[in-house]
């Protein structure tokens, strides 16, 4: 009985440091995202919004088998990062 008490324990701790290294992935993931999302100046601002979705997409599309629709949104997140920036730049000359 204690050798099963002893295997139980020891699959509880391997589960526990599993769930601390997902919880600590999971809070570096927040980090980059909420870096993705803050603007930062002309350009930042016009390039953060797309990476952000891009950034969610390409975490969410593999899971699903929508690579295509991953490349798809990354190409339209240039397009308005883009227009973005553009905009801006027009908007601080004018």
């Amino acid at each position: 009985m204690s050798a099963h008490l002893d295997k139980l324990a020891a699959r509880k701790a391997l589960l526990l440091a599993r769930l601390r290294l997902e919880r600590m992935q999971v809070a570096l993931y927040a980090q980059d995202l909420r870096d993705a999302v803050r603007p930062a100046g002309l350009i930042g601002g016009a390039i953060a919004k797309p990476a952000a979705a891009v950034a969610l997409v390409e975490a969410i599309a593999p899971l699903f088998g929508l690579r295509r629709l991953a490349y798809w949104v990354r190409v339209g997140s240039i397009a308005f990062a883009v227009f973005g920036i553009a905009r801006k730049w027009k908007k601080s000359a004018g």
